[in-house]
């Protein structure tokens, strides 16, 4: 059973971390721009993969940049994070 504090709580989390908005890459995958609070340190995850991606690093639900700004038309693939 789940109670109504637990619930709040996990609530509070979703609301620490606010998008900022989706990019397409140069290779047809799609970013999310997140923004941490309240440190406002910027997170950029891939959302989806691209038909023709030809990036193996490039898998869904991995953070690709932490922490610098992100330009989608400066993008280049060697620059992920293995995180």
């Amino acid at each position: 059973m789940i109670t109504s504090e637990r619930h709040t709580g996990g609530a509070q989390d979703a609301a620490q971390i606010q998008l900022e908005t989706l990019e397409q890459l140069p290779c047809g995958c799609i970013v999310a721009i997140q923004t941490i609070r309240p440190s406002g340190v910027p997170v950029v995850s891939l959302e989806a993969k691209g038909p023709h991606c030809p990036h193996a690093t490039h898998r869904v639900n991995r953070v690709i940049r932490l922490g610098e700004p992100f330009d989608p038309l400066d993008y280049d693939a060697r620059d992920d994070l293995s995180v």
